[in-house]
């Protein structure tokens, strides 16, 4: 019974492999093809794609790289008008990714250029030190 079914799956499988030839002589004699002749059934299962084995480490992104500087320029101009601003919101004001934004915040806070705000950044007022009602447990006055 194996027997039997061996030999009708390599009859079978002759039959396909001869058929994939005529076709390959027919598919030459129509001429060059302008674009590359796909891999074979039995290569594309014992080898992995071009596309794979050459994937580079790191996804491409779809967004072109900004200039030098322009990440900063952008977050400062979008803080200018003195309100605080969190880092979701100053990527929707600026049209740059969050996380670029968020790492920026980081870097001009610990450069002194920004504040952490209650919540959010703000541009600094120039002294090193924070305003009251920035400070972590401070009394905020209240105006009557």
């Amino acid at each position: 019974m194996i027997d039997q079914l061996r030999h009708e799956i390599q009859d079978r499988l002759d039959a396909l492999l001869a058929e994939a030839d005529r076709l390959r002589l027919a598919l030459a004699a129509l001429g060059p093809a302008e674009t590359p002749e796909p891999a074979t059934a039995s290569r594309r299962a014992s080898t992995p794609s071009r596309a794979r084995r050459n994937k580079p480490a790191r996804r491409a992104s779809a967004r072109p790289r900004t200039a030098r500087g322009a990440t900063k320029t952008a977050v400062l101009s979008a803080l200018a008008d003195g309100n605080a601003m969190t880092a979701s919101q100053v990527a929707s004001a600026t049209g740059l990714p969050r996380p670029s934004v968020s790492t920026m915040l980081s870097t001009l806070v610990r450069r002194g250029e920004l504040t952490k705000a209650e919540r959010g950044y703000r541009k600094s007022d120039g002294s090193e030190s924070a305003a009251p009602a920035e400070q972590p447990g401070a009394a905020v006055p209240v105006s009557a």
